[in-house]
């Protein structure tokens, strides 16, 4: 009997020691069903499988002891709302939101993130989203090399967006704004305050011409015209015949380019 005491005691003084430099873990506290997931830096990389809830919906725990994501409210362990993803195992009820979340950053991706930073994120705690050249953190909250070249996608909606010339949409517009000639110059032009910038281009038409000219890409013309003089295309107006005037850039390319190329048969640029 005493050595069984001795025995129990050891055992005791043992698991202390092996709590106290870590090499047992406490167990994890309960999760609460009404707190948002917040991820930790550590955890596994969203492209193999999701540690937390896609933007604007609310993690929690149903009865059944699955990992849910909810959008709207969460009560008595039920989704109040529309369920959006399980970070549990997938059904054919509800996806994984590994899968949404890959399919909300490449949506995102495709329709605000310059070819130069092609990696969207948005970070859930500061409420920055953005796209950047660098490699994403494993949460996808933001570029692993804080440095990198980055730009951000506004809260108030494309228009603010198209008016901030370093917004992520204004440099996507820029990167694929095609130049007409060779070694093309590109830039914007901001024709009033908290509108639409307008996208344009300094080029010398070669062999031919030493002097700079200048040109405007006809579609931001559209933007901002449409946001600033909703008649314009009624108006009647010489300087929006996009179609006949070398001042926009198809027009010129058309008329300064390709005419002289087909005039003088040789390569064209």
């Amino acid at each position: 009997m005493l050595l069984f005491l001795i025995g129990i005691i050891a055992l005791y003084v043992n698991l202390r020691h092996w709590f106290a430099e870590g090499f047992v873990s406490a167990p994890p506290a309960p999760l609460n069903p009404e707190v948002l997931a917040i991820p930790e830096v550590n955890q596994t990389p969203i492209q193999k499988t999701s540690t937390y809830c896609p933007p604007g919906s609310k993690y929690y725990v149903n009865k059944r002891g699955d990992s849910m994501c909810c959008e709207g409210k969460v009560e008595n362990r039920k989704c109040i709302g529309k369920i959006v993803c399980t970070l549990s195992q997938p059904t054919s009820k509800y996806p994984s939101c590994a899968a949404i979340l890959e399919q909300l950053q490449s949506k995102m991706a495709i329709a605000y993130c310059p070819p130069s930073m092609p990696n969207f994120y948005v970070n859930e705690v500061s409420g920055e989203k953005g796209c950047t050249s660098s490699g994403l953190t494993t949460i996808g909250d933001g570029p692993v090399h804080p440095n990198a070249p980055r730009c951000i996608i506004g809260s108030s909606g494309s228009m603010q967006d198209l008016a901030d010339k370093t917004s992520c949409l204004n440099q996507k517009r820029l990167e694929e704004f095609t130049c007409i000639a060779p070694n093309c110059t590109k830039g914007f032009h901001s024709y009033a305050e908290g509108k639409p910038v307008v996208l344009i281009q300094s080029f010398v038409v070669p062999d031919g011409e030493a002097v700079p000219r200048q040109c405007i890409d006809e579609h931001s013309m559209e933007i901002y015209l449409d946001s600033s003089e909703s008649n314009w295309r009624s108006s009647g107006k010489p300087e929006y015949n996009f179609a006949s005037d070398i001042r926009y850039c198809m027009t010129a390319k058309k008329s300064l380019i390709e005419k002289r190329y087909i005039e003088t048969p040789g390569q064209m640029p």
